[in-house]
């Protein structure tokens, strides 16, 4: 009964979460519809397609295929947690849609697969489970957000991860390339896209249909379209110059501590005492040329080189790594951010850099697990959300960057948005 009790609160929180107040957002305990780690104690999360860590987290509606979660605790006491899912709409609010219409089976489901870490200096707990179990089948395409939380307390999220169920109903044509405006050549690519509707009915289409286009992993710089520019009963296209732009940037950065005893290419020194390790990096400046290399996108993989006898993700070490940004002057209008998979892309005070006037840089420090790393500098103006890669990475269009199309429809009389429709360009 406790149970059952329980589980009805965290649907009634699900449904009226979106009308909690914008001054909630910034309570740690306010969860949020995105990517997000609302406690110190977890490290290191990570949700994609089962057999490859660096792909993207999608699955197709009734193939069968799985996700990998995995995560360390470092609280070090293995504990019990559940996760459940919530339907989504294409602009990441909960779906008006009860979970026994979306799911065919259990809403929650339980999992303490867990490992502690061997001869780590920094103890932990390592958690890995595929998901949706076998009690859970999805009924319904589109966004979900996945919530992980402990057994005494469902309305409080510890994790959550966003997550994509496709059923491909229309195809998805992408021309990627610089962007042909002489403005914008050089800095810019553009893309135009194509969307065949391979005979899929959609009568209201300036209401009801959402294409999102997303660039690596970031939210800050999503561009959304609700109407294409040509129109028929074969395809949808959006072919205007400059409607789909986005900054080139430049590759990202690498920080490779697969090895704590060796330093890489870009480190200063490692230290170790009883506290740990201690990763101090060589002072980043601004670039100003294109740097042509093979990157993850952003993301980061898991690696142990020093002992990798039995299992790198438990045998993985963490360590503290002091990044260290040079420039001349404080910036008064904005602020430096860290971003990648490593801070979950998020542009916020945990990726917030703060400015040492004694060696005139910008610092912060992350604890991180063995592994090599993507990672950016942004600049973000006071009262903006959107990172700018401009001002220290420059944009240059010969970047190789992973772009990712969502295209969505709710049809008549629904009261979700369908995810119909999924491409990705330069996945690694």
């Amino acid at each position: 009964m406790t149970r059952i009790i329980l589980l009805v609160s965290s649907i009634l929180f699900t449904i009226f979460a979106f009308a909690q107040s914008e001054e909630d957002y910034y309570d740690d305990n306010h969860m949020r519809y995105d990517d997000y780690v609302y406690s110190e104690n977890f490290k290191s999360v990570k949700l994609y397609k089962s057999g490859f860590d660096l792909s993207s987290p999608v699955i197709e509606l009734g193939s069968g295929q799985s996700l990998t979660l995995s995560f360390d605790d470092l609280n070090a006491e293995a504990t019990t947690y559940y996760y459940t899912f919530i339907l989504c709409n294409a602009d990441w609010t909960p779906a008006d849609v009860l979970s026994m219409e979306y799911i065919d089976g259990i809403n929650e489901e339980y999992f303490n697969a867990n490992t502690t870490s061997f001869n780590t200096t920094i103890t932990y707990t390592h958690y890995r489970v595929q998901l949706p179990s076998k009690n859970i089948r999805f009924t319904k395409s589109g966004n979900y957000l996945l919530k992980v939380y402990s057994d005494d307390n469902p309305d409080q999220a510890l994790i959550t991860r966003r997550m994509y169920v496709i059923e491909n109903r229309v195809s998805v044509e992408t021309q990627y390339q610089m962007a042909n405006s002489p403005k914008y050549r050089a800095t810019h690519q553009e893309m135009f896209i194509k969307v065949m509707r391979s005979g899929y009915p959609m009568p209201n289409i300036y209401e009801d249909f959402t294409m999102v286009i997303q660039q690596n992993g970031r939210k800050d710089n999503l561009i959304v379209k609700h109407e294409p520019k040509v129109m028929n009963d074969e395809f949808l296209y959006f072919n205007t110059i400059n409607d789909i732009l986005f900054d080139a940037n430049n590759e990202f950065r690498v920080l490779d501590i697969r090895s704590l005893k060796t330093p890489s290419a870009n480190i200063n020194t490692i230290d170790y005492s009883s506290a740990g390790y201690q990763v101090n990096l060589l002072s980043d400046e601004s670039r100003t040329r294109y740097l042509k290399y093979d990157d993850l996108n952003g993301n980061f993989s898991i690696i142990d080189w020093d002992d990798p006898q039995i299992s790198g993700q438990i045998e993985a070490d963490y360590a503290f790594v002091d990044f260290d940004f040079r420039t001349d002057s404080v910036l008064s209008n904005g602020g430096i951010y860290v971003v990648g998979a490593l801070t979950d892309w998020r542009i916020d005070n945990s990726s917030r850099m703060a400015y040492n006037r004694l060696t005139k840089s910008y610092t912060t420090s992350l604890l991180l697990k063995q592994g090599f790393y993507n990672y950016q500098y942004v600049y973000v103006p006071n009262n903006s959300i959107k990172g700018l890669s401009a001002p220290f990475e420059g944009n240059y269009s010969e970047t190789v960057n992973k772009y990712t199309i969502y295209v969505y429809y709710r049809d008549q009389g629904e009261y979700w948005d369908r995810l119909i429709g999924y491409s990705t360009i330069n996945e690694q």
